[in-house]
């Protein structure tokens, strides 16, 4: 093995070792703010504050625990070198340490450095502290080279000038200060932590003197002399400085009298100022603060903050280390391979899995999507395998059918029913209000939901009281509008009587569509002759192009770039559905088999009513 910091005379392949050699010293700098000192910002900002370490290491082990796949193409691949050298990158990191470094430098310092060794196929890759590493600046926007230097010990890693290939990996942030070097997130975070940092210290020293001041002595014989003043100060450094003199009595003389600085508990206490700063960094690195702060914390909104440290922070971040990686790394075991996240192993988006689930239940069910085509919206292949258990079907269809039976109204408009009952309370309704009309007031502002029914009838009031909004406010006019949701209700009832008037009519198409099935169904069928297997009516027919609409508005990635209108592409799955009919096989993918007649043989239509979680999951 070539290790690319050993001399060629010293070289030993047997010998494992981290090609950059010894550790390195870290300097003692105090103050970082506005500066780019990168051995402060190990010192003062990792090493030195909580907030700040925090943060980098929920960051890291997020990225630690989502897993790696690698592709070719849309294949996956289960054993490959570049898997193993991912696994094991290196004799003294496995993959979580070897990932864990290369983030926190990247977290540190806004850009992280590898090196692969020997050349060609890597065997083994390094990571190395940014602080060791210069980049020679070339002349066409790639470095020349890479150069580690450590006191007087240098190596130079060329850069090919045409491709930018090189045996180290160079990962940045933009820096618009720096075209060469990237800009670590502690720069935008630095006044912050400094200030967090002086809050610590400045608590823990009055910690250490019991909170207490200083003070000043009065003397009442005039100003004493400067040998007197000198001992007074040792004095009281020795009696009273310190935590081991917390509390003590100075003990003075007839003419000198001590006075303590009174400072209020506001002036000494740096809580919320700490607090404050803590929500400046944590958003610095992208981090939820309840993730930070467990007093922000519930059980509620740390799973939310789970989840969106994920979406905006973790994935990003590791969606561009892994396909850099793959960009340096991958070329070098053939063409085509690239670095994938495995989404489904991240179990804080399980509730984005679930929504994502729901959804393509919900468009099974409405007919929008076949059971091919919610299966692969779901992430799953489109023919399913195993057995099925129908336990949870009869659930899912009971929320569904309660889903469509009911609407919640808004919180505005809860609001202004609240205010309906408070000013019938008052008297202000008269004697028109019917009691229903109290009734329903009463259960929305409670919380419940309102029927379709109820959706109609007061979609058809405010047809006929739309005036009432421009009574004066103390009417029984506007009070009766207040009982009926307001203008928020009246704009949300009409929204929802639209809508179920368009699914009213979703069974409906155009006479010319009508007429067109209806022609094709009369041809196809007397092709296939009396054969039930193969025969089909208009129904049907009118199910499969109200599918193929709805593939086309809700899936625009599986239409053809010549296909125009829905109305196209729905035909062209009609035509696609009575090839399978008469020939029992499809020209390439299914769908719609749930609406072959039994007895065919792609038919997966069941005599009783099959459960929409086994169409979905199973393929049945």
């Amino acid at each position: 093995m070539v290790w690319p910091f050993t001399t060629r005379d010293n070289q030993r392949t047997e010998i494992k070792q981290h090609p950059a050699g010894a550790a390195f010293l870290i300097g003692s700098a105090v103050q970082w703010t506005g500066s780019n000192d990168r051995r402060s910002y190990i010192r003062e900002g990792y090493q030195h504050n909580v907030i700040v370490y925090r943060a980098i290491r929920e960051i890291v082990e997020a990225c630690k625990a989502i897993s790696i796949e690698l592709f070719q193409g849309d294949n996956l691949i289960e054993q490959h070198p570049a898997l193993d050298l991912l696994n094991q990158p290196n004799p003294w990191q496995a993959y979580d340490q070897w990932l864990s470094e290369m983030m926190v430098n990247r977290l540190l310092f806004g850009e992280t450095f590898a090196v692969g060794t020997p050349e060609g196929q890597f065997a083994e890759m390094w990571p190395l502290n940014p602080i060791d590493m210069e980049i020679k600046p070339g002349p066409h926007g790639l470095p020349l080279a890479y150069c580690h230097k450590r006191g007087k010990s240098e190596k130079y890693f060329a850069v090919d000038q045409v491709t930018g290939q090189s045996e180290v990996f160079y990962l940045k942030t933009y820096n618009p200060d720096n075209y060469w070097r990237g800009q670590s997130p502690l720069m935008a975070a630095a006044l912050s932590a400094d200030t967090h940092n002086a809050g610590s210290t400045w608590n823990y020293s009055l910690l250490k003197n019991s909170a207490r001041p200083s003070g000043l002595v009065r003397f009442k014989g005039g100003y004493p002399g400067g040998e007197t003043i000198q001992r007074m100060r040792e004095y009281f450094k020795s009696a009273l400085a310190g935590e081991r003199n917390a509390g003590e009595i100075p003990m003075l003389a007839d003419d000198a009298e001590f006075v303590e600085l009174s400072k209020s508990p506001r002036d000494m206490d740096f809580t919320n100022t700490m607090k404050e700063t803590a929500k400046y960094i944590a958003s610095a690195f992208g981090v939820p603060l309840p993730l930070i702060d467990n007093d922000a914390s519930t059980f509620n909104n740390l799973e939310q903050a789970k989840e969106r440290l994920y979406t905006d922070t973790v994935i990003p971040l590791m969606q561009e280390f892994m396909g850099a990686l793959s960009a340096w790394l991958l070329p070098r075991y053939g063409e085509g391979l690239d670095f994938k996240l495995d989404m489904d192993s991240i179990s804080a988006l399980e509730g984005n899995r679930e929504r994502m689930f729901n959804r393509a239940v919900l468009a099974f069910e409405k007919g929008v999507l076949t059971r091919e085509e919610s299966r692969v919206m779901m992430g799953f292949p489109s023919e399913g395998e195993g057995e099925y258990t129908p336990l949870l079907a009869p659930m899912m269809e009971q929320k569904s059918l309660e889903v469509k039976q009911s609407f919640k109204p808004t919180d505005q408009m809860v609001s202004n029913y609240r205010r309906g009952l408070e000013m019938h309370a008052e008297g202000l309704t008269g004697d028109g209000i019917e009691a229903a009309t109290i009734r329903m007031a009463t259960k929305i502002v409670g919380g419940g939901s309102v029927s379709e029914e109820w959706v109609r009838k007061a979609n058809r009031w405010w047809g006929r009281n739309n005036r009432f909004l421009d009574q004066p406010k103390d009417s029984p006019a506007y009070a009766s509008a207040m009982l009926w949701g307001g203008a928020a209700g009246r704009d949300w009832y009409r929204a929802r009587y639209n809508e179920l008037e368009r699914e009213s009519k979703a069974d409906d198409v155009s006479d010319a569509v009508r007429k067109g099935l209806q022609g094709k169904v009369e041809d196809h069928n007397e092709d296939v002759g009396d054969t039930a297997s193969k025969r089909t009516n208009l129904r049907t027919l009118i199910a499969v192009f109200k599918r193929g609409v709805g593939a086309y508005e809700t899936n625009p990635e599986s239409v053809r770039p010549n296909v125009t209108s829905a109305d196209q592409w729905a035909y062209a799955r009609v035509n696609s559905f009575l090839y399978a009919l008469r020939n029992g096989k499809f020209r390439s993918g299914k769908h719609d088999t749930d609406l072959l007649p039994e007895g065919h043989p792609m038919s997966t239509k069941k005599s009783v009513g099959a459960e929409l979680l086994r169409k979905i999951a199973y393929g049945y």
